[in-house]
């Protein structure tokens, strides 16, 4: 089932060198959509934080990928009911990397039908592991697991929740690639835990994808799932054949 519709688009340009722009969301919300990619072509550097308040953040996306249109961000982020938080989008202090942004707060019946399709996704994902914390002293964080994406997903979907697995807020890196240490998109992402499940749609078109993540925090607090699934599906690429010459 669509996640997002073709009408959803990103159409709010926030220029470089650090600016910002904030989105009050209303009271009944509970869920928060934001699509992320670049109006020229270039890489995109931003930074998406959920805010409760003025002093307590409950999300913070870094975001930075190679090519901001071909490679677009679609999120899906859920939270408390009734904190009325402020999405922050921003980017860093390049000037030469605008973005653009579209951000979309679904009604109480849609946020009902986008829970239970990135709840059945992630029960139901062909690909599902758990990640552990670890030693942040060094900064190399806990486990690392990857998952290499089959050629038919032109479009794949990431879902990282701690709901079953203590509760507790989790923070990762996720790196999407193509090809041996060749990322094309990296999200830095800290998220409050059981209450704020995070979804989001990549397109990885071709062969050679493989997603890479791991925990950041401590090994008795940095437990989460990550689960990985198709979201759109094309005709297989085939490898390539060579055949003999003359």
């Amino acid at each position: 089932e669509e996640l997002w519709s073709p009408d959803q688009k990103a159409d709010i340009r926030i220029e470089g060198g650090s600016t910002l722009k904030t989105f009050k969301l209303p009271a009944h919300a509970e869920r928060v959509q934001y699509i992320i990619t670049s109006p020229n072509g270039r890489p995109v550097k931003a930074k998406v934080e959920l805010w409760i308040g003025p002093i307590r953040s409950v999300h913070e996306n870094i975001y930075d990928c190679m090519g901001g249109d071909e490679y677009p961000l679609r999120s899906t982020l859920q939270f408390k009911k009734g904190v009325s938080p402020v999405l922050k989008i921003s980017t860093d202090g390049s000037y030469e990397f605008p973005l653009t942004a579209g951000v979309f707060v679904p009604t109480p019946e849609e946020s009902d039908k986008l829970g239970a399709i990135c709840k059945d996704m992630f029960y139901s994902a062909p690909m599902k592991e758990r990640v552990q914390g670890g030693s942040t002293i060094d900064g190399k964080g806990g486990a690392i697991r990857t998952f290499n994406i089959d050629p038919s997903w032109e479009k794949t979907q990431i879902m990282v929740w701690s709901g079953d697995v203590g509760k507790k807020s989790f923070k990762t890196n996720i790196e999407v690639l193509q090809g041996p240490n060749n990322a094309k998109q990296h999200l830095n992402l800290r998220c409050g835990g059981s209450t704020q499940p995070y979804h989001c749609v990549i397109d990885t078109p071709g062969d050679g994808w493989m997603i890479r993540c791991n925990s950041k925090k401590f090994l008795e607090d940095g437990l989460f799932e990550i689960a990985v699934a198709p979201y759109q599906v094309g005709d297989a690429v085939q490898p390539g054949v060579v055949t003999g010459g003359f």
